[in-house]
């Protein structure tokens, strides 16, 4: 029996909308029901494009064009505050971020900001991306103005990309080596604000903090301890487990048999 468009987003999410909803204050939970894209729109995406999407990337979309869940916490008698978010792009507004321009997010890339580039990430010792042609670099998320997440390319015709981030001031922070694992982060950290600053080393405002104790308070130890490996880093939990979090078995496509 085929399922409905609910029950493959709460699939696909491991039920954190469930989840959600058992924690104290937390209120107007949503998944936006999106409808898996075909494989005609990906490839005209990678043609439009001269990019090959990496195979997990592509199977998410197979499965849903991307997410959208928010969720609002009411603390007493206040109104609702809306403070979880969790987004990817669909398909079609995944967009070429590139130096052409050399404004990124309304500011002007500077010579000195672009140089930056050139230095290693100091987790992952990766050489940073940069705006020159050398790279291609494309918006996931843009994290509610607090930053972008991009899909970075060396390559773009080995399908080959890396997950990175690009904070306020448009300096680069690694995240992950693949989707699949940036979207298990993205679950573990519930949407929360500022969550992939985390993994920089301006690491999180007090606010983001108060929300972080509140709500996900073992992922606020990696704070304090980036040097672990992002693959450790996974198993904290969060009431799921890492065989809960076995994004391949689940991005099969709407079209594909279990």
């Amino acid at each position: 029996m085929e399922e409905n468009a609910s029950e493959i987003m709460q699939r696909i999410t491991f039920s954190v909308v469930k989840y959600l909803e058992t924690k104290t204050g937390v209120c107007n939970v949503k998944l936006h029901e999106r409808t898996g894209t075909t494989k005609e729109a990906l490839s005209s995406w990678e043609q439009k494009n001269s990019c090959l999407l990496p195979d997990d990337l592509k199977n998410y979309y197979l499965t849903t064009n991307g997410i959208k869940l928010t969720w609002s916490v009411k603390i007493d008698s206040s109104n609702p505050y809306p403070l979880g978010l969790m987004y990817l792009h669909p398909v079609d507004d995944i967009v070429e971020i590139t130096g052409k321009s050399k404004k990124v997010a309304g500011k002007t890339v500077t010579k000195e900001q672009d140089s930056d580039t050139e230095s290693e990430d100091e987790v992952s010792g990766l050489k940073k991306p940069s705006f020159t042609s050398s790279y291609r670099i494309f918006e996931l998320d843009p994290c509610a103005g607090l930053g972008k997440v991009c899909l970075v390319y060396r390559n773009s015709h080995s399908g080959c990309s890396e997950i990175w981030f690009l904070d306020r001031s448009l300096r680069w922070h690694f995240l992950v080596a693949t989707f699949t694992t940036y979207y298990r982060l993205m679950l573990l950290h519930l949407g929360l604000p500022q969550w992939q600053y985390i993994f920089t080393d301006i690491g999180l405002s007090m606010q983001a903090k108060q929300w972080f104790n509140i709500y996900a308070p073992s992922r606020i130890q990696t704070d304090v301890s980036r040097g672990r490996t992002y693959e450790h880093d996974l198993k904290d939990s969060l009431s799921v487990t890492p065989n809960q979090l076995d994004v391949s078995k689940v991005f099969k496509g709407k079209n594909e048999k279990k």
